[in-house]
């Protein structure tokens, strides 16, 4: 486990950065009408309003379809960042990662976006998803890179399938860690596809509270927190030092 934490990497494995925040709606059909109030909003910021394939999709089976409950039916775009709605979901995404301080910028500006719309009624929890991948080559033991230790029948595990997904308890926030070796990811950086170990850390808080809006900053700060803390935790020292830490 390293011991401390750099300010930033020289070779970032940040492929897209993801916030979320899970809602429930002021009005039926809330999904309808966010779009265009929030690209009246934020139209400078986000000019382009792309239909997704879940706005085919009649309402009826949206709403009594489990999976498809939280899914966005709308983007609005510019360029690698986006920002995605639907009737009980926001999510502010990033392809190309300017540190934690103007991401987090970009969220408080949209969620105080939709705040203005008043078709929030309660916020039920929000969360950060950060998915990396450690370029490698496929002839290196990935699994080495992180600070875990697994044997299956007193082995370490063969690379080829292998997935590992956990879970974690850090005060109000449950993060779940996903891990695949040998996984391909597009590089918007590089404009490239590249492969080499994926990690995805998502950190979830479902203990809002009535008051998110009017205290979002240092509960979004407490998540990001959280995320960065577990995700620094994973690496080894030598895979620190493989990523060129600055600061």
């Amino acid at each position: 486990m390293n011991s401390s934490m750099p300010s930033q990497l020289g070779k970032s494995p940040l492929v897209e950065a993801v916030f979320e925040m899970r809602f429930e709606a002021a009005a039926p059909a809330a999904g309808d009408l966010l779009p265009g109030l929030l690209y009246s909003a934020m139209k400078d910021q986000y000019p382009q309003v792309v239909p997704l394939p879940l706005n085919s999709v009649p309402r009826d089976i949206r709403d009594r379809t489990a999976g498809l409950l939280y899914g966005p039916s709308h983007r609005l775009a510019n360029g690698p960042q986006s920002v995605q709605v639907g009737d009980r979901v926001l999510t502010v995404n990033s392809l190309v990662y300017l540190g934690w301080a103007k991401f987090k910028e970009r969220v408080e500006s949209v969620l105080e976006a939709i705040k203005g719309t008043d078709l929030v009624k309660r916020v039920e929890r929000f969360s950060f998803k950060y998915v990396n991948l450690i370029e490698a080559a496929k002839t290196e033991g990935q699994l080495h890179f992180l600070n875990i230790r697994i044997e299956v029948i007193g082995k370490p595990p063969i690379e080829r399938g292998f997935r590992l997904r956990v879970e974690r308890d850090d005060g109000d926030f449950v993060t779940i860690i996903e891990t695949i070796p040998n996984a391909t990811a597009k590089s918007t950086t590089a404009a490239k596809e590249v492969s080499g170990l994926l990690i995805n850390v998502d950190t979830i808080c479902s203990k809002v509270g009535e008051s998110f809006f009017s205290n979002k900053g240092p509960l979004l700060e407490e998540g990001h927190s959280v995320l960065k803390n577990i995700f620094f935790s994973l690496l080894t020292d030598d895979t620190l030092k493989r990523l060129e830490p600055v600061g």
